[in-house]
Formats: structure tokens, sequence, C-alpha cells
């Protein structure tokens, strides 16, 4: 028989509804010292559709009852859970806490409603650029969205507002992010997409950069990608001095606060779907081979990421190179765009083994599979408080979306057949890890 414990790690309190305490009547709470622990029966930190407790774990008491009940939530911050005196909770990665971040001056709110509609002591004006460490984040739960706002819990108590954590934002005006990523809100599949193809600089008129001043200018290193609202090579008056006029779809990406720009066409392209749509790929003439002539061998791949060296390896390798051959996982997604490299041969040899389960992953599916981190050297695991002992440590990790899926649907999806971990996050409900360490699960 498994013993499991509820540790509780600082003064908390018991609560019968994942509220605020301020919210709570008396009889609502119960106020529990740290050290106490308490055998359980069971535990969550999300419903059965994935919704999360506002940053709270729900807990069932064995053989004790507290004021008549069994059944009470803590702060997930708290307390942990422990099996046989194994910690279940938090578990892997979930010390990271993504981050909410401010794009236009807003207004938090205790409910999604129209600002007019809402008193002013549920309104908080919140200036651009602010961001915010989160516990959890949610964008619907069983009745539905939330009229298109991000429902959020701010980890630290230095941010609570009015004593209160949980609050909602109009999803136009922040994102969510995690190891650099955006995890909330998705972005368009379809969207037009630009990559440079070398290091150029953006620019505000499409002339030669000596004619413009510094604030027209903007450096971009090669690799980088945009998804794009819009696309333009001529207007009315003809084309733009072999320049590429763009539109940048998200706001989170603007260059210098402004979305619109120019690119000289021989320094990016435009692709969508996966498939170059400008300049159009030239198309080459077929030779007529000559009798008896052996068939030519099928031309090298080119690629236009990032150049980057790998331990143990004497070629050079490129961002958007796919990990295995023909595979959908690329070395950028591995490396975050070629900022993390591997420090020895044996992580990358993990890289590989895990685009190989991953590949298998996805083929199942059917869908493509965001990465939001991967390999993660340990300055950055630290930084963005992953475990001491994370997988991502070592390349064997890695912590993905699938558009239109939950992480709790990925995760059953291969479970039967996964070789290694397989985790879902109360703090981030579309997100999935999966990782080639030792077999085991947690969310569940």
């Amino acid at each position: 028989m498994v013993q499991r414990i509820l540790r509780v790690t600082q003064n908390t309190v018991f609560k019968l509804r994942p509220e605020q305490s301020s919210q709570l009547t008396a009889q609502e709470v119960y106020s529990v010292p740290a050290g106490t622990t308490y055998e359980i029966h069971s535990y969550a930190y999300t419903d059965p559709n994935g919704a999360a407790f506002n940053g709270h774990i729900r807990v069932a008491l064995s053989n004790t009852s507290l004021q008549g009940f069994n059944t009470w939530f803590v702060y997930g911050l708290h307390a942990q859970v422990e099996f046989d005196g194994t910690v279940v909770y938090p578990q892997e990665d979930q010390a990271t806490s993504p981050i909410l971040r401010i794009t236009r001056d807003t207004v938090f709110k205790r409910r999604p409603l129209q600002s007019t509609q809402l008193p002013q002591d549920e309104l908080q004006q919140v200036a651009r650029a602010r961001s915010f460490n989160l516990q959890s984040y949610a964008y619907s739960d069983a009745q539905g969205d939330f009229s298109s706002h991000i429902k959020f819990a701010l980890r630290d108590q230095a941010d609570f507002i009015r004593g209160l954590n949980t609050w909602y934002v109009y999803d136009q005006h922040a994102f969510v992010e995690f190891d650099g990523e955006v995890i909330y809100p998705p972005e368009d599949p379809n969207a037009p997409v630009l990559r440079v193809t070398q290091t150029t600089v953006f620019k505000r008129r499409p002339v030669q950069a000596s004619s413009l001043a510094a604030d027209e200018l903007y450096t971009v290193q090669q690799g980088t990608t945009l998804a794009l609202q819009s696309y333009a090579y001529a207007d009315a008056s003809g084309s733009f001095n072999g320049h590429i006029k763009f539109a940048i779809k998200y706001e989170r990406d603007y260059v210098q606060y402004l979305s619109t720009w120019y690119v000289y066409q021989g320094h990016a392209r435009i692709e969508q779907a996966g498939k170059v749509v400008y300049p159009v790929p030239a198309a080459a003439p077929s030779p007529t081979p000559s009798p008896g002539a052996s068939p030519s061998p099928s031309p090298s791949p080119a690629f236009s990421g990032r150049a980057i060296r790998l331990p143990g390896n004497r070629s050079t390798f490129y961002t958007d190179q796919p990990i295995i051959p023909g595979g959908n996982f690329t070395w950028g997604e591995a490396t975050k765009n070629g900022t993390r490299i591997p420090e020895t041969t044996a992580i990358v040899n993990n890289i590989i083994a895990l685009a190989r389960q991953l590949q298998r992953a996805r083929t199942q599916i059917g869908r493509p599979f965001r990465v939001n981190s991967w390999y993660r050297p340990p300055a950055v695991n630290r930084a963005v408080g992953g475990a001491s002992m994370s997988q991502h440590l070592y390349g064997r990790a890695a912590d993905l979306e699938v558009s239109g899926y939950s992480g709790r649907r990925v995760a059953n999806a291969v479970m039967s057949w996964w070789p290694g971990g397989v985790g879902i996050y109360s703090n981030m409900p579309n997100v999935v890890h999966l990782d080639v360490g030792s077999r085991r699960t947690w969310g569940f």
C-alpha cells in the first residue's frame, strides 16, 4: 500500500474553495502551520476538464476530517505531496513558472467583461511592458472561454493587487511566455512567416541603409522568423526597390513598437505552411539524359538557418535542419535557435534519441508539435526555475504544445508506449512534458 502524504511547507490555510482567503468566510478556512503532515487519499491540481484551481491543489484527507470536511484546497506553493517518501508534487519542472507579459497599456479585471461594465474596485490599470510570474493561467473552463480574456493567478505575493492574485486580462493586450516561447495565445499556423536568410537590417523605408537615420534601422540575425499579418513586394507605384514590405502579426513581436518594415528581398523570404512563396522559386529545367547515363544524385538540401557546430561532429549544422533525416524537429528547436549549444556529445545523442520518439508521437497524432523548451544549460535552467535534476539539462526532455489539444490529451494519446516521462502541469494546461529518462508520469 502506497503511503500518500501531504506536507505543508510554510504556514498556510486550507480552504473549502480555491479562492483568496479574504473572499472566504471563517468557516471556509482552516489554519495549518509549516511542517504539518496529513495522510491523503488523493490529490489533484486540475479538474477533469484540465482547468486549474487558481494555483491551488485539492486534497482528500484519509481517515481525517477538519471542521467536518475531508476535502480541502491549499495554495500550491505552500505544500508538497509525497508517495512513499518521494515527492510527486511539485514534480520535474512544475517549479518553472510561466510569465505574463503586457504588450500595451491595459486593465486587469476581476471578471472577464467589458471594463465599462465593471465597478472601479474590480479594475486595475497596468502599464505596457510590465511582466508577472504566474502560478497558473487558463483560457477557458467547463462553461467555455473567457470572452477573449486570459484568467491568471499571480505567483509572487508582492504582485498581488488589493490582496488578490486572480485576475483577467484581454488576450490582445498580453501573452503568456514560458522559457522564452509564447504559449498563449496560440499562433495562427496558416499565417505567412518572414524568414531572415542572412544577417541584415529591417528598414522603415525601402532605400539604401546608408540613406536612413539610425532610428530607421534595426539589425536582425540570420534565422530570425516572424509571423506576418501581410506582405507585399509592390504597390500601385511599382516595386519597393527590391525590398519586401511586411506587417508583423503579433504585437509582442513588434520592432521598436512598430509593425511595418521593409527588408531587402535577397536577405529574407516568405514561407507559408512550410513552403517558400516569395521570392517565387524558379523552376529548374529538366535536362534530357544521355542514352545509358546514370541518374544524377539528388542535390543536398539547402538550409538558411543559423550555422552551428555540435560536439562530436566535424560538419556544420543549421538551425532549420531536421535532427533526424526527413523529420519535423529541427536543431533550432532543440537549441533555442542556436543559442543553447550542447556541451557534450552525450547531450547531442540524447537530443537525437528524443527527436526519434517525438517524431513517432507526431506521426501518431498527425498534427505539428510546437517546442516551447528542449535543451537547457544549467544557468538557463536555474533562471527559469527548473528542477535541479531536470531532464532538460541533458537534452532528454521537451515541453511541447499541439494545436487544438490540451497537454492532458496529448499525454493520454502516447501514454501506452512512451518510453520515458510523461507529465502535465497545473500552471500550463496546454503544455505536455515528454522525456526519454526513466518511465514515470505526473499530473494525472
